[in-house]
């Protein structure tokens, strides 16, 4: 079950600030104020809230809690801890944000229906290993199979957008490494600082691409100033490969060819 349905099944007054086209303080404030529920709140997504701008709105959750002491209580669904940075944005709210934590379990696809559509074992199998049981990355991945859309962020837009959307929120969650798609995306999208004679070499490989590049080609292009190719060892080639291939073996894969040169595939 992911954390929005097991939200939902608490049943107290469940506030999903995604379903709230104008998301304001006050928005959120007058939604508690009219649903009149003093036993229970529940407020999904609320690492979203974060920000000076909701501050009033905890101020606002923490005199409720003080008129209705030992009868309402808070969950508060998020995808990572709210730590002590946010001590000061929280105000005396902290306290009750922070004081009990529980961790609740990967999704497991099987146990979710998107639409009518049941994914098959392989897809279980597949989901399971892009999305790290990250619920909403499931349900995205879900859909796309049942659209037969792509799984490849570059090519599905809204699968991009959710990835993006969940590292600008906390890029160094835990839990973010445990979903292939995240940690590809990441790779993918890291720039990659390269020496000039990597980049050249780098350019060289790419432009034979699937061809073995002698080593004397590559001190040809790579150190054209260098006029005696025996001013250059194997051993100073080799580091140089090994460097380039370390830095883009997110992308590429260079191939060593003993004697002969190097490939990339």
């Amino acid at each position: 079950m992911g954390k929005s349905n097991f939200g939902r099944s608490l049943n107290g007054f469940f506030l999903d600030p995604n379903f709230y086209p104008d998301s304001t303080a006050i928005t959120f404030i007058n939604a508690i104020k009219e649903s009149q529920e003093t036993k229970l709140i529940v407020i999904d997504s609320a690492n979203r809230l974060l920000k000076p701008e909701f501050q009033p709105f905890f101020f606002y959750l923490k005199a409720l809690r003080d008129q209705h002491k030992y009868s309402l209580a808070y969950v508060l669904l998020t995808h990572h801890i709210i730590g002590p940075e946010h001590r000061f944005l929280l105000g005396d709210f902290y306290g009750i944000a922070s004081e009990h934590i529980e961790y609740l379990p990967p999704t497991d696809p099987t146990q979710l229906s998107v639409l009518g559509f049941s994914p098959t074992p392989q897809q279980v199998d597949q989901i399971t290993k892009l999305s790290g049981g990250i619920p909403a990355l499931i349900r995205v991945c879900l859909v796309a199979l049942r659209d037969k859309s792509s799984l490849d962020p570059e090519e599905n837009p809204r699968l991009k957008a959710q990835i993006e959307e969940m590292l600008s929120i906390s890029r160094d969650d835990p839990i973010l490494s445990h979903s292939q798609l995240i940690q590809e995306y990441i790779n993918s999208h890291t720039p990659i600082n390269l020496s000039a004679a990597e980049t050249r070499l780098l350019d060289l490989l790419m432009e034979n691409q699937g061809k073995i590049v002698s080593k004397d080609q590559i001190c040809a292009i790579v150190y054209p100033d260098v006029k005696d190719r025996v001013g250059i060892s194997d051993h100073a080639l080799d580091q140089l490969a090994h460097r380039l291939r370390a830095k883009v073996k997110s992308k590429y894969t260079i191939i060593t060819h003993r004697g002969l040169g190097y490939l990339l595939s």
